[in-house]
């Protein structure tokens, strides 16, 4: 049986370039870059991660790392793309940006240099120098363990002429590499304040320290200006293990004017751990391994733009051997959730549809008739798909909003540290929706639950409005200015895939950090792990008889004389 290969180590990349072509004509350019790896079975490239932009500059110093598994057996091209940034609203994805060239480059040629660092030559389409890129590679220790601070000031240094200091702070780890220490976190701005108190950071324990609660870890505050270089205010050095000493005071420290008058300079002001603490961080599989159950919930389309049932043009037809997208979204999913659902009865409603004994719409009903909500097992929710279309009257319009309420509504029972449920909604469709104020009004609501939609779009629409409700691009906001929690969409148009086989993957691979942020909003743990119980050993009593058993004749083995 095949095994996955398990990487030798687990590595952080870190970005920075130099004398970057200025793609801007009034401005600098805003530098991104997004890392693709060699796919080695299909020769293609994979993205691995991105930066995040930095504004107006030539010579930018990236502040967030692009993780990677490294295979001590294996060549690991790595293609480095820098762009600048034209359209901010997505981006994932590098169309509408503009390329400023492209960096080639082996994780073993990285990790082989001094100090684990490697600068490389960026080279835009006609292959001409367009600038230099840094990368630092460090090896990564898994912990398990998230920090969480708040810090605050007092009488930080008046940096401005007119009004006192617009104070932010950047934070650094050491590394072992030749850049010494790298950027990990900067701060909001504070305005006109030399006592800011600066909102709660999270961070995971790997990222500060590399799991050494003594490493070195420095601290960098400034005073923000809208134009020209931001003034620096001090700075000061400690240790994750001292940050954990609440009520900890510390002198910021600006050594030009400690050098200048070093009798008189009594420090640039101080600063204050407000808050500190370290949080075990579970995963998803711990609150599966302790209970949680995953129940599924299914809505399926019943509006006429699907085409008459009977005609091999619907997507609803019940072709005789090879299975209308319906079913294979409902096999698909379902089969992956049914393990993690432990009674096995599924709700599965229709929508846009009118049922039998009904003469009007209903935009969420029991697909199987008003008194069958539930359907036992997956077999069964294809069973009641496949009896049951042909009796509705194909209608519409498409509606999401009522079908979301109703999942919302069985999402809502109370849940507390034993008993945890979470619910995933799996709507199947054919076309944009005609509420979608509604819609997302209902998401927002529900955003709050133990609750996660998955929508799958079938057949050829451009389904251009339902991207909207992924809120990839920002968390959803409501009619009446609402912003939802969290975001609990996923939504993945069937045509897009390259195979069957890919649907679940792609469709519910959202799932765990969906219920992970819900978990940690909360706060709630796993519980402990459910003990095995082998089940009972069945004993056989013998049947006492009523009759005198037979007793076999004595036979002999004939002796030759």
């Amino acid at each position: 049986m095949a095994t996955l290969k398990q990487p030798t180590s687990k590595i952080e990349l870190r970005f920075s370039c130099t004398k970057l072509r200025d793609m801007d004509v009034l401005s600098k350019s805003d530098p991104m870059i997004i890392v693709h790896a060699e796919n080695l079975i299909n020769k293609g490239w994979d993205k691995i991660g991105r930066t995040e932009r930095q504004k107006n500059t030539l010579s930018p110093t990236f502040q967030t790392p692009i993780k990677v598994d490294y295979y001590f057996e294996q060549i690991q091209k790595l293609r480095i793309t820098v762009l600048d940034v034209d359209n901010d609203h997505n981006l994932d994805d590098s169309k509408g940006q503009e390329e400023i060239g492209i960096a080639n480059v082996t994780l073993g040629n990285i990790l082989s240099k001094a100090g684990q660092t490697a600068e490389v030559q960026i080279l835009d389409k006609h292959q001409k120098p367009a600038g230099m890129v840094r990368v630092s590679a460090e090896q990564l220790m898994v912990t398990n363990q998230h920090f969480k601070m708040r810090l605050g000031g007092e009488g930080l240094d008046k940096k401005d002429l007119f009004g006192k200091s617009d104070p932010y702070f950047k934070m650094f780890r050491k590394t072992n590499n030749a850049a010494g220490f790298a950027l990990v976190y900067t701060s909001e701005v504070h305005k006109q304040t030399l006592d800011p108190v600066f909102n709660e950071c999270v961070f995971k324990l790997e990222d500060i320290c590399g799991g050494d609660m003594t490493a070195p870890i420095r601290f960098e505050f400034y005073d923000w200006d809208s134009v020209g270089k931001h003034d620096f205010i001090g700075a000061f050095q400690t240790n994750t293990n001292d940050l954990l000493v609440k009520g900890m005071f510390y002198k910021l420290v600006n050594e030009k004017k400690q050098q200048k008058d070093p009798k008189n300079y009594k420090g640039s002001g101080k600063i204050k751990v407000f808050e500190s603490e370290l949080v075990r961080e579970y995963n998803f599989l711990e609150y599966i391994a302790g209970g949680c159950e995953i129940s599924l919930i299914v809505g399926i389309d019943c509006t006429g733009s699907n085409g008459e049932v009977t005609s091999p043009t619907s997507l609803h037809y019940q072709h005789p051997t090879n299975p209308n997208q319906y079913a294979k979204a409902i096999v698909s999913i379902g089969n992956v959730l049914a393990p993690y659902d432990f009674d096995g009865f599924y709700p599965v409603y229709g929508f846009g549809g009118v049922y039998p004994g009904s003469s009007q719409v209903s935009h969420c009903f029991p697909f199987a008739g008003p008194q069958q909500v539930f359907a036992r097992g997956v077999e069964g929710i294809l069973d009641a798909y496949y009896r049951n279309i042909g009796g509705i009257t194909l209608s519409g319009p498409t509606y999401f909003a009522p079908l979301i309420r109703e999942a919302a509504s069985q999402a809502s029972v109370p849940q507390n540290q034993v008993v945890q449920k979470y619910t995933i909604l799996l709507i199947i469709t054919d076309g944009e929706i005609l509420d979608m104020e509604n819609t997302i009004d209902a998401i927002v609501e529900a955003s709050g639950l133990p609750l996660s939609i998955v929508i799958i779009g079938v057949g050829n629409a451009s389904f251009t409005a339902m991207k909207e409700l992924d809120a990839d691009n920002g968390l959803l906001k409501s009619s009446k200015g609402q912003y939802a929690e969290r975001d609990i969409v996923q939504f993945v148009p069937f045509q897009s895939l390259p195979n069957f086989e890919a649907l679940a993957s792609e469709t519910l691979r959202e799932i765990p950090g969906q219920f992970m942020a819900f978990m940690n909003k909360y706060k709630f743990k796993p519980n402990p792990p459910r003990v095995y119980q082998p089940p009972p050993v069945q004993t056989v009593q013998p049947v006492p008889s009523t009759t005198t058993p037979t007793v076999p004749p004595t036979t002999t083995t004939p002796t030759t004389q």
